[in-house]
């Protein structure tokens, strides 16, 4: 509790004052008698031994009135949690290349169910290394010859996640292509139209994570023109090139036969134009354990930023004092109109 008006507490100093004034008063009123000593053994009544009250309940309610006056205020603290959260599009390839078989774990699944199964984890969390992302925006697009949003950005990361399980390969083949370059287009389209929305207008970050086990075929927009609309939209390009597993080449020098990784492909070269025109990164996945490790490099890079905002206010509390003041008054000219009436 703090006090706006301190000064009132100087008045305090006014009452043993007025207790003097009172107690001279009370003597200068008395009937005077020649001797006392005849009632020097009469026992005193309970009357007489509560005549104080009413003066003290008096001085109380004084006391009550001036802490009313320094206007008393209690401080009320909240403390809320706020979650700046990242605005995530995930573009994942449905094309026909993605029913290929990599190792999964001690067996072999297509790409496809091993993409599904670390976007999810990517998501939601898997308990060890992917921590999901519960504070973020995150949407779905998918693309084979066109690009199709399987869920707009939401926070309802449940639905999400269940809309993921029901990825499944494009099995029509007039719409078998590869058009990572209009998926990446659209998935920009929509985080910048994000700042249109009040209540996500404050995103800190907005990224987007490309998965393609091909080359960019067909569609409307160029994979680099599309990085060039997220590089001018501030939005980062994530990119992931699924591939057969890495057979190292040997390569002659100086200095011996060496084993050095394969070197990029063109389609690698333009995901790894893509990613660097926007601030991102490329990486190459080969298994579910290299795709999952990718998946965490990303993870760990992205972080939502939580603070921790103190709100705090005051509620007057004069009136408590000013209702104490009234029923002690109250009280004193109760006990002098009952019990402790003075006989006129």
């Amino acid at each position: 509790m703090r006090f706006d008006f301190p000064q009132a507490f100087f008045l305090l100093a006014a009452l043993p004052v007025l207790a003097w004034i009172q107690i001279a008063w009370r003597r200068k009123s008395a009937v005077v008698f020649s001797d006392l000593s005849l009632f020097a053994s009469s026992p005193k009544t309970w009357r007489q031994r509560l005549v104080f009250l009413p003066p003290l309940l008096e001085h109380l309610a004084l006391v009550a009135l001036i802490c009313a006056l320094a206007r008393p205020r209690i401080k009320t603290e909240t403390k809320r949690m706020e979650r700046e959260g990242i605005a995530i599009e995930l573009v994942v390839d449905v094309s026909s290349s993605m029913d290929i078989n990599i190792k999964f774990k001690d067996k072999q699944s297509t790409r496809m169910e091993v993409a599904k199964r670390v976007v999810e984890e990517f998501i939601a969390g898997n308990g060890e290394n992917l921590k999901g992302r519960p504070d973020d925006l995150v949407g779905i697009i998918t693309f084979a010859r066109y690009a199709d949003t399987i869920s707009p950005i939401t926070l309802s990361h449940d639905a999400l996640v269940d809309m993921v399980k029901d990825i499944t390969i494009n099995d029509r083949p007039n719409e078998d292509g590869t058009a990572y370059g209009d998926a990446v287009a659209l998935a920009c389209a929509q985080l910048k139209n994000l700042s249109k929305r009040k209540m996500w207008k404050n995103i800190r970050s907005k990224v987007v994570v490309l998965l393609t086990d091909g080359e960019n075929n067909c569609g409307a927009h160029l994979p680099l023109q599309a990085a060039a609309l997220a590089a001018k939209w501030g939005i980062r390009v994530y990119t992931i090139s699924i591939q057969e597993v890495e057979r190292p080449k040997a390569v002659d020098t100086p200095r011996g036969r060496f084993l050095a990784p394969r070197p990029l492909s063109d389609s690698d070269k333009v995901l790894k134009e893509m990613a660097e025109k926007t601030g991102g990164i490329f990486r190459r996945a080969y298994d579910f354990d290299s795709l999952q490790a990718v998946y965490h490099e990303i993870d760990s890079m992205e972080k939502s930023r939580m603070t921790t905002v103190v709100y705090k206010d005051f509620c007057e509390a004069f009136e408590y004092f000013a209702v104490a003041a009234m029923i002690l008054i109250f009280l004193k000219y109760l006990l002098q109109a009952t019990v402790l009436r003075v006989a006129p």
